[in-house]
């Protein structure tokens, strides 16, 4: 039995437009990908995200391919990844404020607020020799309903991170962050003192620049983790 000529063709040619197509297809999803990363940030690692390794870096590709899978678009996605890892993890400012204000909405009225003033600090020329020296950051809740700090951790060895509220000050936290269960409450309108402190003594810290961060993770549904970094020109 012989199969028409044209029959044959049309085969053919739909055979060739869904493999074109898919190819195009994943052209495109990589495009999108490349577009994605390159407007993120997960750690002060020093390294883009596309080349970073860390677990949470790990962590965010592994869900943002999902995401890309599922056919979501790109302003769907940033709000995605700002609501499950933090508003902090966006680079670009627009995107960031759309986001924002998606967050602000769907929290409604009622919600704690965190505030951190300042959200860095430049330590400028310090040396090894000076040892343990520290920064004294307000947190405070604007909110109106009580703030609950979770958790405090921090991304290096040779930094540590305490909490005052009402002269009672917390321990000094590091990478492994507070007890599992800690917790810590101020009051709408209230406010505390978050010290960081680095060790400048410590083989962590090399002569260079020296980036470091703290993590608050709260109840403030906009920012579940914010972050503050502090920064230092190491000399010998």
């Amino acid at each position: 039995m012989r199969i028409n000529h044209k029959i044959c063709l049309a085969i053919l040619s739909s055979i060739c437009l869904m493999f074109f197509s898919q190819i195009t297809f994943a052209q495109n999803t990589e495009e999108i990908r490349a577009e994605i990363y390159s407007k993120l940030k997960c750690c002060p690692c020093q390294v883009s995200f596309d080349k970073c390794t860390c677990a949470e870096a790990k962590e965010m590709k592994a869900y943002i391919d999902a995401l890309l899978e599922s056919g979501l678009g790109k302003e769907e996605i940033f709000y995605k990844v700002a609501k499950k890892f933090s508003l902090n993890t966006i680079l670009d400012e627009q995107i960031k404020k759309d986001a924002e204000k998606r967050l602000i909405k769907e929290a409604g009225e009622k919600r704690a607020q965190i505030i951190l003033e300042p959200t860095s600090f430049d330590f400028g020329r310090v040396t090894k020799k000076q040892g343990k020296i520290s920064k004294i950051f307000r947190l405070s809740n604007k909110g109106n309903v009580p703030l609950i700090i979770r958790n405090l951790k921090t991304s290096c060895p040779c930094v540590t991170a305490s909490l005052k509220l009402n002269k009672k000050k917390t321990p000094y936290f590091g990478t492994e962050g507070s007890p599992k269960n800690w917790q810590i409450e101020i009051k709408p309108q209230e406010f505390g003192e978050l010290e960081l402190r680095i060790d400048l003594a410590s083989s962590h810290v090399k002569p260079g620049k020296l980036i470091r961060e703290a993590s608050i993770f709260s109840n403030d549904p906009v920012y579940p983790e914010l972050n503050v970094t502090v920064e230092a020109q190491v000399t010998d």
